[in-house]
């Protein structure tokens, strides 16, 4: 490709977009210089690269070097053998060294999730001395360290010890002068690199020392005073000896990497090449840009594609853009759009090459995934409306002119684009010349998309094996496009339309039209009709793939409750046959209890009373099995959801209760004064009136403590009391003590709150006269402070 072809299609623009999201100039000049380059010469693995750098940053990851620099200038210098390097310029040379090792561990830390991307930061010589190095002799402001060498130590604390002496030798000269009124400035300044005072002209010989200077009006000396003359020799001699040091160590420094250029070098092409890529990962999270399917064939199948300069320039006005949805067969080899102008032919056919001209450079591109873009080894387009006036030619020499350059340069796998094809001279012949040229194109077997306005050619496209018709809608109720591209159907050019717009009287279109041929007429009546029958066949097809499409939806998320239900059909059968189990161990350890009673102490009372006991069993084991029953009868249709406020029954407990929470399977039931946590599938809504009949004991088995009699068991150890009067607290803190008992807790709280103390020391005063409170105490901060007492049984 070519760069007038970049040019007319605007690759150049869309390059140096990308190239601001680079990190250096080298990445960006790298990025600049990118070509197309086949399947087979390492496209594929580009784009692999710059899509997984997309997922890399839309995961959220960042580099761990916010910026890359640019060392190709001062690693060039070093190719002379006395030059060295500066601090600073080093610093570069660090920079590059860490940037490299990071990006490397990094990358081969996470090589299953970047593969490709490792494939090319492996490379990456892995080295650490030279930045150890170059950090021990420079700090981040670039100055050599006085720990660089030893010298270069002795020499800096020469320095700041005569620099001391010499600032207070100074300021006692200054108090001096001061004292007999000598000074023309109060501060000491410095003249040629000397440290100086300021005296009135006419005290000059007043201090002895060596004249540095005069003001500009004459009447102020700058005098060096005569003692610190030997301190400022010897300084300047020390500062010398200091820099004749630090070139010594940058010198040295600069050998060490002179030694390793090479493997220097080999990481600044790796690193500027990541960095090229990783500006063009970022430019496909910008633009939304995605790697469609690739094939060697000639099928094109765009679906949702934007003209991506377009997409960058309008949403900075915030002005929509529509996408393109088009798609030809391999045996469609050239797509001839027409419709009216300003409707999109020009923008249709320059997306097409945009969009290609970006996969063949290594861009990921603003589509849906499920597009197809075959491959090309070039891209080739001709303008209709440009003059050459340096060569002297007209619009439509020019353009015949790009036409045959086109032809002579073409291949199979090329993609040529015309726009305006043989337009600018008489319609006759330009018809027959743009038929011979589809002709031509046709026999090269490559993939062109064209656009025009002449009749004889959409005719043509329709007859013609290998070409087919697209039009540009154009919507005449509002009288302006609708950019939606139409495959099979010519696009009228909607003339006395665009007149009627631009606001032409109705006689002088009327009067247009009527110059018409009837046939032309009929023909753009024909094609209106037809265009009507196909909209509506399109919306009943989109109205079809919706319904479709929620149908699915629907399947799938019926499926997963289906089986989401019959999971928990079988956890709960699971849990109602341990709950059984138990029961069951428990009343085989009661009956034989009653019969070593019976056993012991014979006599009526005792059978009698075992007689019963038994009987108040079998109640609780018919409830149970209900219960049970209940719970393995759940089915997949049932709407097993409850929500805080519901009035649920718990099945296996068969004690009735509100929801106080859900989070998630997990429900919290408020059961009278104790609260039961529990799994959804282990309680079933009910209404308030049938939890009154449940707790007066109507549940429908026959008298006695039934199943309720399992409510004992607890399902937490925290009591709350709060609202509630001194004895009707006690009245519960027995019976939850007894039921503590019952199931073997040992620990527990009991919540009543802080309030006016009151309610809080009577249940104190009951607890310390409770046989069964082995101690208790105020809970924790944490436990709830004040608000609560543990007990301990």
């Amino acid at each position: 490709m070519d760069e007038v072809t970049r040019k007319r299609l605007e690759f150049d623009r869309i390059i140096g977009f990308a190239q601001q999201f680079c990190l250096s100039d080298m990445g960006r000049d790298r990025l600049g210089e990118v070509s197309a380059r086949g399947f087979v010469d390492g496209l594929h693995m580009e784009l692999e690269r710059v899509l997984e750098l997309k997922n890399f940053l839309l995961e959220g990851h960042s580099l761990l070097f916010p910026v890359l620099p640019d060392t190709r200038r001062l690693l060039k210098k070093l190719g002379t053998v006395d030059a060295y390097l500066e601090p600073l310029e080093l610093l570069d040379v660090h920079d590059l060294l860490q940037a490299s090792s990071l990006l490397r561990t990094f990358m081969f830390r996470n090589r299953t999730l970047y593969p490709s991307v490792n494939d090319l930061t492996v490379r990456l010589w892995l080295e650490k001395s030279l930045q150890y190095e170059i950090k021990r002799i420079v700090d981040e402001q670039g100055r050599v360290m006085d720990t660089a060498s030893d010298g270069l130590l002795q020499i800096r604390n020469e320095l700041r010890e005569g620099r001391e002496v010499l600032r207070r030798k100074m300021e006692r000269v200054l108090r001096r002068c001061q004292e007999n009124g000598w000074l023309m400035e109060d501060t000491v300044a410095m003249k040629n690199g000397r440290l100086v005072l300021g005296l009135r002209v006419e005290y000059k010989y007043k201090l002895p020392g060596y004249i540095q200077d005069y003001s500009q009006t004459g009447q102020t000396v700058f005098i060096e005073p005569a003692e610190v003359l030997e301190l400022h020799n010897r300084l300047q001699d020390l500062e010398l000896a200091e820099r004749r040091e630090i070139e010594r160590i940058l010198r040295q420094m600069s050998s060490h990497i002179r030694e390793e250029l090479d493997n220097v070098l080999h990481n600044q092409d790796v690193m500027s090449e990541f960095d090229s890529l990783y500006g063009r990962a970022r430019f496909a999270v910008d633009t939304g840009s995605v790697l469609p399917a690739l094939e060697n064939g000639g099928r094109l199948r765009i679906v949702r594609g934007y003209h991506p300069w377009l997409l960058i320039t309008h949403r900075s006005r915030d002005e929509e853009v529509y996408p393109l949805d088009m798609e030809l067969s391999e045996e469609e080899r050239v797509l001839v759009i027409s419709g009216p102008n300003a409707g999109g032919k020009s923008v249709a056919m320059k997306s097409v090459g945009l969009l290609c001209a970006m996969l063949l450079h290594g861009f990921l591109v603003p589509c849906h995934e499920s597009s197809v873009f075959p491959l090309f080894d070039d891209i080739a387009i001709g303008i209709g409306d440009e003059q050459s006036i340096e060569n002297d030619l007209s619009t439509f020499s020019s353009h015949l002119e790009q036409v045959r350059s086109i032809l002579d340069a073409a291949t199979p796998s090329t993609l040529v684009l015309i726009d305006e094809l043989c337009s600018g001279t008489d319609v006759e012949e330009g018809s027959a010349i743009a038929r011979a040229i589809i002709e031509e194109l046709l026999a090269i077997g490559v993939k062109a998309v064209v656009t025009t306005h002449l009749g004889e050619l959409k005719a043509y496209a329709h007859e013609r094996e290998g070409v087919i018709n697209g039009a540009m809608e154009f919507d005449r109720s509002s009288l302006s496009p609708s950019f939606r591209f139409i495959k099979g159907l010519p696009g009228s050019s909607f003339a006395f339309a665009m007149m009627q717009r631009l606001g032409f009287s109705e006689v002088l279109v009327q009067r247009a039209e009527s110059f018409l041929d009837r046939e032309s007429a009929g023909f753009d009546a024909m094609l209106d009709d037809l265009k009507t029958v196909l909209d509506e066949n399109r919306r009943l097809r989109e109205d079809l793939e919706s319904e479709r499409r929620d149908l699915e939806v629907r399947k799938r998320e019926l499926s997963v409750r289906e089986g989401e239900l019959r999971l928990r059909k079988q956890e709960l059968r699971q849990s109602v046959s341990r709950e059984v189990q138990k029961e069951v161990e428990l009343a085989r350890k009661q009956i034989r209890k009653i019969v070593h009673e019976v056993k012991a102490s014979p006599g009526v009372g005792k059978v009698e009373d075992a007689r019963r006991r038994l009987q108040a069993m079998r109640s609780d084991a018919a409830v149970g099995t209900e219960a049970a029953m209940k719970v393995a009868e759940v089915s997949s249709a049932e709407d097993l959801s409850v929500s805080p406020g519901d009035m649920v029954r718990v099945l296996t407990t068969n004690t009735t209760g509100e929801v106080v929470s859900v989070d998630g399977d997990t429900v919290v039931v408020q059961c009278g004064t104790f609260r039961l946590t529990t799994s959804s599938g282990n309680v079933e809504k009910t209404s308030r009136k049938k939890v009154r009949r449940i707790e007066r004991g109507e549940s429908g088995s026959s008298g006695g403590p039934g199943w309720s009699a399992r409510a004992s068991s607890l399902e937490s150890n925290r009591l709350d009391l709060r609202g509630l009067t001194g004895d009707e607290a006690v009245s519960e803190i027995e019976r939850f003590i007894d039921k503590l008992r019952m199931n073997r807790i040992g620990t527990a709280t009991i919540i009543h709150g802080k309030g006016t103390g009151a309610l809080r020391l009577r249940i104190t005063e009951y607890l310390k006269n409770n046989r069964y409170v082995k101690r208790f105490r105020l809970g924790e901060w944490s436990e709830g402070g004040a608000g609560v007492t543990v007990i301990e049984l």
